[in-house]
């Protein structure tokens, strides 16, 4: 039976004493830093900001490896449980969305194995397709054809180079939280971040490799 889990009221900014936090995606990493510590810290509230700024996102990268939304919004549940209640022994991190990626990546391939009765740890090949849609406001037909052609081009990737893609560009992670992330060594991160560029650039004219970086994934 799923658990339910009380979403904390949206909301744009969060303070602390006299301090406003803005969204996790703008703030700058010692404040990343100072909300992570006061939540390991005992802070409730430092507790539901991280909850509220990073469960969307958190899903959205779960979507991409199953179509299972149960699995994936009970591995995110599974996940801010284990971290109430081992907050006391959790590190430090300066990134908490790289922290909270890499630990819903581990989540979901062991309940994919859980599911699935594999005895061994699953592999990234051993999951559903990593997908990857588009959504950008177009203002001509011309451009909607060329969002249609990105759009297929990058899901000729490998599973492995869109994640590191979306991970790399549309995360803003390192080229070393990319590897962490999905447990692979530094060097292999370049060369599929330069191999992927290679096959877009081979398949799409200029125009749409400027569009690539100009389009948000959703």
């Amino acid at each position: 039976m799923r658990r339910s889990f009380l979403l904390p009221k949206k909301s744009s900014s969060f303070v602390i004493g006299e301090r406003t936090f803005p969204s996790v995606k703008n703030m700058e990493k010692n404040l990343d830093s100072e909300i992570w510590q006061r939540f390991i810290n005992g802070d409730e509230k430092a507790f539901s900001y991280i909850f509220d700024t990073c469960h969307l996102q958190l899903f959205e990268y779960g979507q991409r490896f199953t179509s299972d939304e149960n699995l994936v919004l009970d591995s995110i549940q599974d996940l801010f449980f284990e971290l109430a209640r081992k907050r006391e022994k959790l590190s430090p991190t300066d990134n908490i969305l790289f922290y909270l990626l890499k630990s819903l990546r581990l989540k979901i391939f062991n309940n994919l194995r859980k599911v699935r009765n594999i005895d061994s740890d699953i592999q990234a090949d051993q999951v559903d397709e990593f997908r990857l849609d588009y959504s950008t406001e177009v203002d001509s037909e011309e451009k909607e054809l060329k969002l249609d052609r990105l759009a297929e081009a990058i899901n000729q990737l490998p599973p492995r180079q869109k994640e590191t893609i979306y991970l790399k560009f549309y995360k803003n992670l390192s080229n070393a939280e990319v590897a962490e992330v999905m447990q692979v060594n530094y060097q292999s991160v370049g060369n599929s971040i330069q191999k992927a560029i290679q096959k877009l650039k081979a398949i799409l004219d200029s125009d749409s490799i400027i569009l690539f970086f100009q389009t948000r994934i959703r």
